[in-house]
């Protein structure tokens, strides 16, 4: 029972990569665009840095989630 479940658990693993992308990304360009309300005179800078800051959350994230998915991919080949 348990190798059943293993590649369910991979497969749902590997699926959030696209919604992690995608929400950090969202969630920078929001935080951006309030520091440009909030600070009218740095526009869009604000927005411009939050988005920045969001996409590199989100490729971090989903490098930790690829490396995470391999490393126990790469035990698991091992020790069969």
């Amino acid at each position: 029972m348990k190798q059943d479940v293993e590649p369910i658990r991979e497969i749902g693993e590997l699926s959030v990569i696209g919604l992690t992308l995608v929400i950090a990304t969202l969630i920078g360009y929001y935080l951006g665009n309030r520091v440009d309300e909030y600070w009218p005179h740095l526009s869009p800078w604000g927005m411009v840095g939050g988005l920045g800051v969001g996409l590199a959350a989100g490729f971090t994230e989903m490098f930790r989630i690829i490396r995470r998915a391999s490393s126990r991919l790469d035990a698991q080949h091992e020790k069969d």
